[in-house]
Parts: structure tokens; sequence; C-alpha cells
């Protein structure tokens, strides 16, 4: 493995993992509402796809800005259907 795809790893995985725990403090102390743990740990679900599929992409789809991006639209998603 090499440095750089060391360093996307960990952005994608921090990126994850930040929006999962923000997501979860929102719900908690904003939002005062208890959601499944499916819906709060949501934006884990891409890393996890990160993980298995980033190989099999193609190049132009397959950098750390679409995958960050695509963890934070999950979070929000995530967000809108624990609202309602």
């Amino acid at each position: 493995m090499d440095t750089e795809s060391f360093r996307q790893e960990v952005v994608v995985a921090s990126a994850a993992a930040g929006t999962t725990v923000a997501l979860s403090l929102v719900f908690e102390f904003v939002l005062a509402v208890t959601p499944s743990f499916y819906l709060q740990a949501a934006p884990l679900s891409v890393y996890f796809l990160y993980l298995f599929g980033h190989g099999r992409l193609p190049d132009r789809v397959d950098r750390r800005p679409t995958w960050i991006g695509l963890v934070v639209a999950i979070a929000v998603v995530s967000l809108a259907v624990g609202m309602l």
C-alpha cells in the first residue's frame, strides 16, 4: 500500500466517522430524538462501500471528494429521515 492510497483511506474513514458522530450528537442534543441505530450509523455504510468497491470504479469517479460528498449526502438524508 502506498502513502497516497493510505492517506485517501484515512481521509474517507475520518469523514465517515466524523459525520457519524456529528449526526448522533445532533439527534441526541439538538433534535432530542432517538432514531434507530441504522439511521445513526448510515454514513459508515459509505465507508464499507468504499473499502469493498473503490477499486472497481472508474478513476474519474473514485476520488476522495466524491466519497466525502457521498458520506455527507447520506448524513443529510439520514438527518432528514430522522426528523420526520
